[in-house]
């Protein structure tokens, strides 16, 4: 390996302009203009690079860099830096490795007369080729990174690319990995056209160039074009419903949960009177994750005499409004499975039932391989972290009446079968069970009440898990959610931008509740309704906007960008592979085809004579003729020597 101290320039280099390009201390909400620069660095070194090995190593510092720079707030988990930041820290730079790897693939079969022939132009496709081959390669790695049971979706240019919006409405297409695909492609413009300012590039080269530089700002033109069409649609919503959204601001590591809920009784009273100055009343309370320790269903009798002032049972039952609130839950007594989730209680303060978290965060939420003895026993003695929960075991659509709303029959057109019978009986008389869907409805009105899920913690960065949310009937994701443990403005936020792509890629209403916060409601564009100060106590009453469900492309379809280049760089990779082995096949067929005739020599003592076939008279007197014309000749020839 012959990796030179460019190349690792070129690799820290583009990881500090992407770490820095996302939400930081210094640029809160991130840097999509550093977004479009940050990668060509890392471009630059991969086509320097001779080896895999090299590739695999620039691309383990990027994402190093990446991760230590804009993920330095996981050290703050509690005491378990070591494990919560270096070990994320390495088991992410692995990742990116691996994907240099697979980069490699095609810069590995760049011959020189290849690069000859891009300087002299006479190749029109090779400079795209490239800039295509990286911009496929890293959505690839910003979506393995982000997804399955040890995804992390942070450190990706779509968190970048937040503050302009009119980009990243495409999310509703393509998901965020169509915003990663324009950013990564013009890092690649921009390398290649640093790699042409010292060369002696033919005009031809030149040209194709243009022709890259047309290609790349199109895309961004058709993307900002289709942005702005999003912004400015005027959305016309078919309801409202008015939430109390508790931001508690307190110490998630404390024992007990008797301040906080004191605390959050006094931030309600608050926005519930707030609604009341207003003449409004209040349709749902909603506190965030974590807030109540006790285990449910278990816990619904410890919290009817707890606490002791004024249980919170009771306090809901007065208030008469129903009430979500983030608590744990025993999912099975018997193995000890506990279930981080959202508790629905009535509006008397019974528990109504839960959802529990399926995507559970890596080595805070959730050991793999826990069960393993090794690994407890490491987790328990080296790490000393021995707590860990079970995943959620189904998805859950809550639904909450609409206080404001004044009681009318629900249309006709809804909740009726596409194909169905109007029947007489045989005396000539309507059967008046199907004749009251014909007047009253099929279904409840849907204007009445709300359906809406709650994605827990960072599931809301996670459209896996939202789309099946969302596929239930979901009218408004309630996200409930606790990032005070991180100490930083910029974690709250970083994690508020990841989530805040939902609202665009399902054309829904997002409303967040957090301990610390970023407590936030965000329209169907993204744009923020109303929102709470970082880490300070408060409560945001308001009435929020429901819209019509749409069935966008991305919440049909999910990943079907990521599919397509996916297939895209499969098929490279068996054409590479076919070409490596094509000699090798080709050989092996020209053997099996070649007949190979061995005759021993006379004194090979080696040879085994076949046996002999029987032979007939006849054929032994030809024989017999034969021998003796042989032993003629041989004599004959002595006598001549």
């Amino acid at each position: 390996m012959n990796l030179t101290v460019l190349q690792v320039f070129y690799a820290v280099f583009s990881g500090v302009i992407e770490g820095f390009a996302i939400a930081n201390e210094l640029i809160p909400y991130g840097s999509p203009f550093l977004a479009l620069f940050c990668l060509a660095p890392l471009y630059m070194a991969l086509y320097k690079s001779n080896s895999y090995k090299e590739s695999f190593v620039i691309f383990f510092i990027q994402v190093l860099t990446v991760h230590l720079i804009s993920s330095y707030w996981l050290a703050n988990f509690h005491g378990f830096a070591a494990f919560t930041l270096g070990a994320s820290a390495a088991g992410t730079a692995f990742q990116g490795g691996l994907m240099g790897i697979l980069a490699f693939a095609y810069p590995s079969t760049i011959k020189k007369n290849k690069k000859l022939e891009e300087k002299s132009g006479t190749d029109c496709y090779f400079l795209f080729k490239k800039m295509l081959w990286f911009t496929c390669i890293w959505v690839l790695f910003e979506y393995e990174k982000s997804v399955g049971a040890m995804g992390y979706p942070w450190g990706t240019l779509s968190m970048a690319a937040y503050n302009w919006k009119i980009f990243t409405q495409i999310a509703d297409l393509t998901g965020v990995y169509g915003i990663t695909f324009m950013y990564a492609l013009f890092s690649c413009l921009f390398a290649e056209g640093i790699e042409l300012i010292p060369s002696n590039a033919r005009q031809r080269a030149l040209t194709h160039y243009r022709q890259a530089l047309a290609f790349t700002f199109a895309l961004f033109a058709a993307a900002g074009l289709y942005g702005i069409i999003q912004t400015l649609m005027p959305r016309t919503p078919e309801k409202y419903f008015n939430a109390v959204l508790v931001q508690q601001n307190v110490d998630p590591w404390e024992t007990g949960d008797k301040d906080s809920i004191e605390i959050s009784k006094k931030l309600t009273d608050e926005g519930i009177n707030s609604f009341q100055k207003e003449g409004k009343d209040t349709d749902l309370v909603v506190w965030s994750e974590g807030v109540l320790s006790k285990n449910f269903p278990g816990a619904r009798f410890f919290y009817s005499r707890f606490p002791e002032e004024e249980p919170l049972q009771q306090y809901i039952a007065k208030k008469q409004v129903p009430f979500l609130i983030g608590g744990m839950t025993k999912v099975n007594n018997k193995k000890r499975h506990f279930a981080n989730s959202a508790i629905l209680f009535d509006r008397e303060g019974s528990y109504s039932g839960f959802y529990s978290k399926i995507q559970l965060v890596p080595f805070a939420e959730k050991i793999p391989f826990y069960e393993n003895p090794l690994m407890n026993r490491f987790m328990k003695k080296v790490v000393g972290f021995d707590s860990t929960l079970t995943s959620g075991f189904q998805y859950v659509l809550f639904k909450v009446p609409l206080k404001t709303h004044i009681p009318e029959l629900p249309p006709l057109d809804t909740g009726h079968k596409l194909f169905e019978s109007i029947e007489l009986d045989r005396t000539g008389l309507a059967n008046q069970d199907k004749t009251n869907l014909y007047i009253n409805g099929a279904a409840p009105n849907p204007d009445t009440y709300l359906s809406f899920t709650t994605p827990i913690c960072f599931e809301d960065a996670f459209p896996s898990v939202c789309r099946n949310l969302y596929k239930m009937g979901s009218e408004l994701f309630l996200n409930i959610t606790n990032d005070s443990w991180s100490k930083t403005r910029s974690a709250e936020i970083q994690h508020f931008i990841v989530a805040s792509y939902l609202a665009t890629e399902f054309r829904t209403t997002l409303v967040r509740c957090a301990n610390s916060g970023y407590t936030v409601i965000l329209d169907p564009a993204g744009k923020t309704v109303a929102g709470l100060p970082l880490f300070e106590q408060g409560v945001l009453s308001q009435s929020i906007p429901i819209y019509a469900r749409k069935n966008t492309i991305y919440a049909m379809y999910g990943d079907w960008f990521v599919v397509i280049i996916t297939l895209f760089v499969m098929s490279y990779l068996l054409y590479v592979l076919y070409g490596i082995w094509q000699p090798y096949l080709l050989k092996k067929l020209k053997d099996s085809k070649t007949a190979v005739i061995i005759i021993p020599e006379e004194n090979d003592e080696d040879v085994i004579a076949p046996e002999p076939k029987p032979i007939t008279d006849s054929a032994a007197e030809k024989n017999s003729k034969k021998t003796a014309k042989t032993s003629v000749g041989k004599k004959s020839s002595k006598t001549a020597k």
